[in-house]
């Protein structure tokens, strides 16, 4: 009889580990996919931070008026009706209805409120714009 000498692994071995491999990618990938969710809604934040303070900033010394729209996709900073800056809402992040906030040629704001559900962080976001000087504050709420 001649017998074999095999020092390699045999095709259920290999299947078996492939196997385990395949599932254990695929439990670790719906929590990096949220993870990445979390970061992009925290990224969003401060564009939006940092646009609000830049058209709040440019409007009294241009003397010219801004617009902020509240879209179900996007929001859109405007200064008078020509520079206009696009921030998109990450995935999961979404607008409770339409709502357009005006500055004044002297940086004032009126009293509003804008409502955001996140289905990420299942968190709610309320961002009430004070009456005076442009100022605004996000509470965050748990769902």
């Amino acid at each position: 009889m001649n017998k074999q000498n095999s020092k390699g692994f045999t095709l259920i071995e290999v299947m078996i580990v492939l196997s385990i491999a395949a599932f254990m990618l695929l439990i670790s990938i719906h929590p990096i996919q949220n993870k990445y969710n979390e970061i992009a809604e925290e990224i969003f934040w401060k564009k939006f931070d940092e646009s609000w303070t830049r058209i709040v900033t440019i409007v009294p010394k241009s003397g010219q008026k801004g617009n902020v729209y509240f879209y179900n996709d996007k929001v859109i900073f405007v200064i008078n009706n020509k520079e206009r800056k696009y921030l998109n809402y990450p995935h999961g992040l979404h607008l409770y209805r339409y709502q357009h906030i005006q500055i004044s040629t002297s940086g004032r704001v009126g009293a509003d409120t804008v409502v955001f559900n996140s289905d990420v962080t299942k968190t709610k976001y309320i961002i009430t714009f004070q009456l005076a000087w442009g100022d605004y504050r996000i509470k965050k709420e748990q769902n």
